[in-house]
């Protein structure tokens, strides 16, 4: 087993404000460039824009044999769902819950109080676990 993966997030931050933006085409090259060098995960972006990202994601997670296509979800058991749907035909899906935990992100970008959130937190990963066999939770500003 390794002990150091490799996870590449060129998906993931493409067409972010100061990013950069991938034509549709060129992230279906990247995704499958990215499984042929065996790099161990393939991070997408969340789900946004609706059905032009199910259908990126529906496109390259039959296309990746090798590495882990890794969704992240929204903190809805709905977005959890959408999500799961996009990659389940990938060889390796993965979930990543990404969770704020310092109480001004909690309460400023997801409009929860600490108890809520730690509901939330609970739903979400559940639901994340019943689908997938890999999820990944990350906090972000811990």
């Amino acid at each position: 087993m390794k002990s150091i993966l490799i996870s590449d997030i060129t998906l993931r931050e493409s067409g972010k404000p100061n990013g950069y933006t991938l034509s549709f085409k060129e992230k279906i090259e990247i995704a499958k460039t990215l499984d042929k060098l065996n790099v161990d995960v393939i991070e997408t972006p969340q789900i946004t824009n609706g059905r032009t990202d199910i259908l990126y994601l529906h496109s390259i997670a039959p296309l990746v044999k090798n590495s882990i296509v890794s969704c992240p979800v929204g903190l809805t058991v709905e977005s959890v769902e959408e999500a799961y749907n996009a990659i389940k035909e990938a060889a390796k899906p993965r979930l990543h819950v990404m969770v704020p935990v310092s109480t001004v992100q909690m309460e400023y970008i997801s409009h929860k109080k600490p108890k809520a959130m730690l509901e939330t937190m609970e739903a979400v990963i559940t639901k994340a676990s019943e689908l997938a066999n890999d999820v990944e939770v990350s906090l972000t500003d811990a």
